[in-house]
């Protein structure tokens, strides 16, 4: 009898009996890291009817020699990229260098923007002086979003136009899943990547940059007396087979790492975003090097006999399992003969909307088992314990057709906590360059004082973990749910309130919430949240938090023009809406106009219009032009920052429109303050 054992984590409670010498192998997935070799890895974790999969939001792992994909996990999810970002900024560098345009002696004078970026830092300050090797070194070691700016500073002028270039290379090398608003990866509203996109980005970097790999394995550096090591936790413990890349860490995006490794002519990328803690991330990802490694290789699985001989002589490190972690050994049956599976696809062939399944043959549970960690498992070293064999090669490829999908509703939880924390923390990027403009446009002195003011708060904020503004708001979610996704473990509305509640306690920030609109109890921790559903196509969940200040939210209105009254109304009452708020909505503001529809929808179509990007198109050039006009128009009112007067009352004016009945023309403004507030996340 032949049967293709696959390990596999699965997290949940369940019942069942298991035969100990399952009961030992399983124990073994946890213990196993790199021995020797590597050659004494576990196959890969497989997907049983439960939905068990590594503890992540996406990962995929490809050897790059037969560039075929040899494992795949919500590998077009889409997450803020965080600190992974910095390897198209180093991608960047390295063409510019490579074209002569640049090198790597030149001495970077650092900026006031780039000194003053916040999180993470390689210590620099404005008006040092930097070779752009050493600034290199401190994007990929030390992490540096300081050096990451001075970087792209250096390459094209500014951070705006280093921007373009960004999406210019994510276009070009097929990234459709990405889009950069920074050359750091702070957290910026639509900043978003996902595994595949990382494996792409990684892949190109290291084949057409290869000396770049060297500033990746370095475990520290010292400048200005701060040393920063290499946060990568698998180049720490195995220097000689990973070689790179890279690790990135917000509250949004969790931890996420690309590393590469490399024995003989074999090189392994694996990208794992979003696993809850640095641990997780470092499991999943020695898990899909070893397992991948292991399958490469040796063609098949070692007996367990093997390992428990290595792990009884001290030859194996001991690594710790989650604790309430169930695990499973999964019997696939019917597995077919290498020669029968087809040849991998390569990463550019696999279609956008396949959800992957190892070898096309959905594995079943030959049986079930709980246990804790401290089980007595009674083998011994010595004892004959059956394990079948199976071979397997290259060939071993994840596909599949897509199907009905489950989300947990932890993640739910876990997400939206997240997004209330960053979205109150971090001033957007789109805000922030609005700001900055706005201090060089204004010809008043106090203006422009207000609004360096508002930078330095962002700054402060930022890099103290604080609220941008004391008013942390009345939370307002929009939920866009795929019609193919099952929320289990409980209800998608019980779930974002259960984060909003968690990241207003856990967060530090004020409940602003009251119970009744007139007995004016308050609940104490900022529940229930405004949430709007909307179902679309697909198996995802898109979701937006924007936590809503009062101040800008008293200041909105909502009229019901007539059709007569047409664009001369529309425009009359947004600019007699503004002009009534004057100071109270902590200028500059953001406006937001719905125009159509009802009464109700108006209303939320305003609030909408303030969550699209400062800069980016209405899509009709009828509408792009009202913006443009209003804008104007608000800002010759003369309110100005704080209300002291001057060019800068608002940074963008955005409309957003809907069919209307014949015989009315509902309009809604809804003003958003200085920090206007909104962050997303797609699982």
């Amino acid at each position: 009898m032949t049967r293709a054992l696959w390990p596999c984590r699965i997290y949940g409670k369940h019942d069942g009996a298991f035969l100990k010498r399952r009961l030992f192998y399983s124990a073994m997935v946890r213990l196993s890291w790199f021995l020797g070799i590597l050659a004494y890895a576990m196959i890969f974790a497989a997907c049983s009817a439960e939905g068990a999969s590594l503890e992540a939001w996406g990962a995929i792992l490809m050897n790059t020699k037969s560039e075929s994909i040899l494992y795949v996990q919500d590998e077009d999810a889409q997450i803020p990229p965080a600190s992974l970002t910095k390897i198209m900024t180093m991608y960047i560098a390295m063409d510019a260098i490579g074209e002569g345009k640049i090198s790597l002696d030149d001495q970077v004078t650092v900026s006031r923007r780039a000194a003053s970026q916040p999180g993470a830092r390689m210590n620099l300050s404005e008006g040092d002086t930097v070779s752009l090797d050493e600034l290199l070194l401190g994007t990929a070691v030390a992490s540096g979003n300081d050096a990451a700016v001075a970087v792209a500073e250096h390459v094209s002028g500014s951070v705006e136009s280093f921007r373009e270039l960004m999406n210019e290379k994510t276009e070009e090398l097929g990234m459709s899943r990405t889009v950069f608003r920074n050359p750091n990866g702070l957290p910026s509203t639509g900043q978003v990547t996902t595994a595949r996109d990382m494996l792409t980005l990684a892949k190109n970097y290291i084949e057409n940059h290869p000396d770049a790999m060297r500033y990746h394995n370095i475990p520290s550096i010292t400048y200005r007396g701060k040393t920063t090591t290499n946060k990568n936790p698998l180049l720490r413990m195995h220097p000689d087979v990973v070689d790179g890349l890279k690790t990135g860490w917000t509250t949004a995006s969790r931890h996420n790492l690309i590393a590469t490794a490399r024995l003989g002519d074999i090189r392994l990328i694996s990208v794992v975003l979003g696993a809850p803690t640095p641990n997780d991330l470092g499991y999943a990802s020695a898990f899909l090097i070893e397992a991948g490694f292991r399958t490469v290789e040796s063609g098949g699985m070692l007996k367990v006999s093997a390992q428990l001989e290595m792990l009884a002589s001290g030859t194996s490190p001991d690594i710790v399992p989650r604790p309430g972690t169930t695990v499973y050994t999964v019997v696939s049956p019917d597995v077919p003969e290498v020669s029968d599976v087809e040849e991998p696809p390569a990463l550019e062939d696999v279609p956008d909307d396949v959800e992957l399944q190892p070898d096309g043959i959905p594995p079943r549970l030959e049986d079930e088992l709980e246990f804790d960690y401290e089980y007595d498992y009674d083998i011994d070293p010595g004892d004959d314990i059956e394990f079948d064999e199976t071979e397997f090669d290259d060939s071993s490829v994840w596909r599949g057709e897509s199907e009905l999908r489950e989300i947990d509703a932890r993640r739910i939880i876990d997400a939206v906590e997240s997004l209330c924390v960053e979205a109150n923390y971090i001033m957007a990027d789109d805000i922030r360059d609005a700001i900055e403009s706005g201090i060089e446009a204004e010809d008043s002195y106090i203006a422009s004082d207000v609004l360096s003011q508002l930078i330095e708060n962002a700054d402060i904020a930022a890099e103290g973990s604080l609220p941008l503004c004391q008013d942390t708001g009345m939370v307002v979610v929009f939920v866009e749910m795929g019609q193919d996704v099952h929320i289990k473990g409980g209800s998608m509305r019980d779930a974002v309130n259960e984060g909003v509640r968690r990241g207003y306690k856990n967060g530090y920030m004020r409940a602003s919430v009251v119970a009744d609109p007139v007995d004016r109890v308050n609940t104490g921790d900022n529940t229930p949240a405004v949430i709007y559903f909307d179902v679309v196509p697909g198996n995802r969940v898109r979701i937006v938090v924007s936590p809503k200040g009062f101040g800008s939210e008293n200041m909105s209105r909502v009229a019901m023009l007539t059709p007569a009254e047409g664009m001369a109304g529309i425009k009359k009452f947004v600019l007699d809406t503004v002009r009534a708020a004057g100071p109270n909505p902590c200028p500059p503001i953001m406006v937001g106009v719905g125009v159509g529809g009802t009464m109700d929808y108006a209303a939320l179509m305003a609030k909408q219009a303030l969550l699209r990007p400062i800069g980016s198109s209405n899509g009709s050039w009828l509408w792009d032009g009202l913006e443009r006009e209003l804008l104007e128009e608000i800002n010759l009112l003369g309110i100005g920052p704080a209300g002291f007067g001057g060019r800068t009352t608002a940074l963008a004016v955005h409309i957003r429109t809907y069919p209307t009945h014949i015989a009315g023309l509902p309009v809604a403004v809804n003003i958003g303050c200085h920090s206007t507030r909104h962050l997303e996340m797609t699982l």
